[in-house]
């Protein structure tokens, strides 16, 4: 409409200037001009003298032929414009990048970040006091459980088994004397020939030998309990760390540093924390089944690893308003380290055939999330959307778009809805299969 009111405007203003132009008087002008008189000049006259030129341009009729041609030239100007309409304008189409809208089957899960922890830590310290004679493992590899790993001088402490055995011996020979006493005068007593109290002495003396025996038992097996502290082992299978203490260093029992630390490594716990907000969520889906997590540890390329939800704490922390929970995850590839944080991923159940749109298609407007698609007639169509999770570089689109339809993902800007597009493929789609559409 805009461009019928302009052309009228222009055919307008052109035709009131030719009304208002004298042709009456320019015509009679053109028949009584003499055309053989004006060539007759042109040939005579001398291009070459200076003065000749000094003499046209003083020369009024000159200056009138001037005119006229002039007025001629500018009314065969007007007149052609009365008749040259302006261009039409032609429509362009807006180049754009496209993706597809796509169906899969996408995991439901809760971010969270973690730490990966040892089942088993053990630190180990000397249960004896000695010097350390010496280590017997690498430090951070890999141990067996009863594997040895320090050895503390035993000499002191075999002297004190060998002494508590001597003793032994000598209250069991002291208890076969005081028994064979006690026999000889059991007689007696039946024949009245020694007194009851001096009888009863007997029977104290083999009691309180017996007792001496028992006690001596008892010093050889704690003796022989000290001299197996000597030989310092691993209480668990597991990775060694950094030796502290060199051999020559004299411990102290119970009390001293620590000589080494030792870990399990295979499996792994994932100790991590979620908002009370999504603690029902899980909860309803515990309920299901058990959950899977995935993590992704910083900086690895191979994950992510595969786990199972174990423990969910029996209270919500007051203080931040999270909850602790805690999975394990097999390591025997042994690419996962204890202490180490990691990325979780709590999945909670799978969202069977969900729409997913390209993340880059999807604009934030007042009225909410919105991507443009192209219809079939080539034409930008704006679509409302319900977004969901992310999934890699796709949203799941709970409505306003459908499979197949092809997403514009780059040229959005200025972009408006019916205008017409063309479709370029995005970056890693071919030029076969623009967008979501054979073309």
């Amino acid at each position: 409409m805009a461009q019928k009111m302009d052309v009228f405007k222009y055919l307008k203003d052109r035709l009131r200037i030719i009304m208002s132009f004298d042709y009456k008087g320019f015509l009679a002008r053109v028949k009584k001009f003499d055309y053989k008189k004006l060539w007759s000049e042109i040939r005579s006259f001398d291009y070459k003298s200076s003065s000749e030129y000094g003499k046209l341009f003083q020369d009024k009729k000159f200056w009138r032929r001037v005119r006229v041609v002039i007025a001629l030239l500018v009314l065969i100007f007007l007149l052609k414009g009365c008749f040259n309409h302006p261009p039409k304008e032609v429509a362009r189409s807006r180049h754009v990048q496209t993706s597809p809208v796509i169906q899969k089957d996408v995991p439901i899960y809760i971010d969270s970040f973690g730490t990966l922890r040892s089942l088993y830590s053990a630190d180990i310290v000397a249960q004896v006091t000695g010097k350390i004679e010496a280590y017997h493992f690498d430090e951070g590899k890999e141990v067996a459980k009863e594997d040895p790993l320090f050895t503390i001088d035993p000499r002191p402490y075999k002297a004190d088994l060998d002494k508590s055995k001597a003793a032994l011996a000598e209250d069991h020979a002291e208890l076969r004397l005081k028994v064979d006493t006690l026999e000889r005068n059991r007689g007696l007593i039946a024949k009245d020939l020694i007194s009851q109290q001096d009888f009863e002495k007997y029977q104290t003396a083999v009691a309180a030998a017996e007792a001496k025996v028992e006690f001596d038992k008892a010093e050889i097996e704690t003796a022989e309990i000290n001299l197996g502290y000597c030989y310092i082992v691993s209480p668990i299978d597991g990775l060694t760390g950094k030796r502290l203490v060199d051999p020559g260093n004299i411990v102290t029992a119970n009390s001293g540093p620590v000589l080494v630390n030792v870990k399990t490594i295979d499996p792994l716990y994932i100790d991590f924390t979620i908002s009370e907000r999504d603690l029902p969520r899980v909860r309803k889906a515990m309920s299901n089944e058990e959950l899977r997590v995935e993590i992704r540890p910083a900086g690895d390329d191979d994950g992510p690893y595969n786990g199972e939800l174990k423990l969910v704490d029996n209270a919500v922390d007051d203080l931040t308003g999270t909850v602790s929970l805690r999975a394990t995850i097999s390591n025997k590839s042994r690419k996962l380290w204890s202490g180490q944080f990691v990325k979780v991923k709590l999945i909670l159940y799978t969202e069977k055939n969900a729409v997913l749109v390209p993340s880059k298609a999807v604009r934030i407007g007042q009225k909410g999330p919105y991507l443009f698609v192209v219809s079939e007639d080539d034409k930008a169509d704006l679509r409302l959307i319900d977004i969901g999770q992310q999934e890699g570089d796709y949203v799941i689109a709970k409505k306003g778009a459908k499979v197949g339809e092809s997403a514009v993902v780059a040229g959005q800007l200025g972009l408006s809805p019916g205008m017409l597009v063309q479709e370029d493929p995005a970056d890693g789609e071919t030029g076969n299969n623009k967008g979501g559409r054979k073309q």
